[in-house]
């Protein structure tokens, strides 16, 4: 696509590895940091040689991607296909005629693409601050939990508190990814890989096949 080859400067070589198989557990993904939905805002839209409002480019777990560019005449051009990457570069467009690969580096939020940097942001309103109204699962620490708390911040930045019954508490920070139902919580020590369910101001969390299920509000 034209746009491609005038914003992000393509250079071409082969297929880096076969595409993967589909796998629900997100937390077995490559390069877990590139899932998600990156924005690219053009600051001035009426200069360049290929003028176009912002573009998403959305990357998922089971090696596919789709991009819309968005047109000063507020059209919709999109793309989609599959796609595969490594430590440093991703190659759109497997299934096409002539894929493109890129050179990229990036962290929990931003991605750079050739030198263009492109920001992750949530699909729905699940940032914010959140404190249990219920905890329980068959799982013997969650029974001991009296409460639990999670922040959850548009930038992909989280804070987790658990107090028991017997007033100790425990708190990780660290950084998340979602994609669909699926929330996973990184941190230092370890990591969490949840489903969720999210309903106006409640959230629903289920750990591990209902070792722990937790309904929590937003506090705001």
């Amino acid at each position: 696509m034209r746009w491609i080859t005038l914003l992000l400067c393509v250079f071409s070589f082969g297929v880096l590895s076969e595409i993967r198989r589909d796998n629900n557990d997100l937390t077995q993904f490559d390069q877990p940091f590139l899932l998600g939905d990156w924005y690219l805002v053009n600051p001035s839209p009426a200069e360049g040689p290929d003028t176009f409002l912002a573009i998403k480019l959305t990357l998922e777990s089971n090696y596919t991607f789709s991009i819309d560019i968005q047109k000063q005449d507020y059209s919709i051009e999109h793309w989609e296909g599959l796609f595969t990457a490594n430590d440093d570069t991703i190659i759109l467009g497997l299934n096409s005629d002539e894929p493109q690969a890129y050179s990229y580096s990036g962290n929990h939020n931003m991605l750079n693409l050739n030198g263009v940097v492109f920001t992750k942001a949530l699909s729905n309103a699940l940032a914010g601050i959140w404190s249990s109204v219920s905890v329980t699962g068959n799982d013997e620490h969650a029974q001991e939990i009296a409460r639990m708390d999670l922040i959850l911040q548009p930038d992909f930045v989280f804070t987790f508190r658990v107090s028991s019954s017997d007033g100790d508490e425990a708190i990780h920070s660290g950084v998340y990814y979602t994609e669909d139902d699926h929330i996973v919580l990184l941190y230092k020590d370890g990591e969490h890989d949840a489903t969720y369910t999210l309903n106006q101001d409640e959230l629903t969390l289920e750990v591990e096949g209902g070792d722990m299920f937790a309904v929590l509000n937003r506090i705001r």
